[in-house]
């Protein structure tokens, strides 16, 4: 008897060692304030040179400047949503720490474009001639500038408004994959941002609900090695008998 009760601790000390494992190995990064509820504690915002407007907390059913038509704040009393009386770029981000594991990054996005159609140049910038009436979200570099959307400086590009898009939208759930690039630049500190550019007419960015969460996995081995543990000590325990 003796020797099974040895026998199951060291299974169960296995199991243990296991779900410890499998629990380091699903670790996801973690963002502050996602939902805006605290104003814009943990984010930083940024305006071009030159720009109208810039991102605020909205709250109710008008936006911010212009009392255009919006949706409520999806998640609590508040969401952050540029809205500008004249052209302007218009940037929001939080910096994070990249930990490997299955994760899937997810916001709310409500898109308020009153113009005609959207314009995406590879560019950010509203002062230039070309039509830029745009919004996109990207994780970049902490060393790039706030309003790059150079290849070296973008990561992953998760979402960006095209010509033929719906005008207006949302406020829509968006998800994103991120396991891969997570694992990519694991201990590196990223940045998520928020961009939105506008020279033709008015438009809103409104963001919400933003947070990192656990894909899902496989079943998890600390799961197999307690099957195992358990199928081992019936076994001994026939043989004993």
């Amino acid at each position: 008897m003796k020797t099974l009760t040895r026998f199951a601790a060291r299974m169960l000390a296995a199991v243990a060692t296991g779900v410890v494992a499998a629990s380091s190995a699903y670790a996801i990064p973690i963002l502050v304030n996602g939902g805006f509820e605290a104003g814009f504690t943990g984010w930083t915002t940024a305006d071009q040179l030159g720009s109208e407007g810039t991102f605020f907390i909205q709250s109710g059913t008008a936006s911010p400047i212009n009392g255009d038509p919006v949706p409520p704040p999806p998640e609590g009393a508040s969401a952050a949503m540029t809205d500008a009386a004249g052209p302007g770029s218009h940037v929001l981000y939080q910096d994070f720490l990249a930990a490997p594991g299955a994760a899937i990054l997810s916001f709310a996005l409500f898109i308020g474009n009153r113009d005609t159609d959207f314009f995406a140049p590879s560019s950010l910038d509203f002062s230039t001639p070309a039509l830029n009436q745009q919004a996109r979200v990207d994780i970049v570099r902490v060393s790039a500038d706030p309003f790059s959307v150079a290849l070296g400086d973008v990561l992953l590009n998760v979402y960006q408004t095209r010509p033929g898009d719906p005008l207006v939208s949302g406020y829509n759930a968006v998800a994103a994959d991120v396991s891969a690039l997570l694992a990519a630049h694991a201990g590196e500190t990223l940045r998520l941002r928020f961009a939105e550019s506008d020279n033709v007419l008015t438009m809103q960015m409104g963001v919400d609900n933003v947070r990192f969460v656990a894909a899902e996995v496989p079943e998890p081995a600390s799961t197999l090695l307690l099957a195992a543990a358990l199928i081992a000590f019936a076994g001994a325990r026939r043989n004993r008998t």
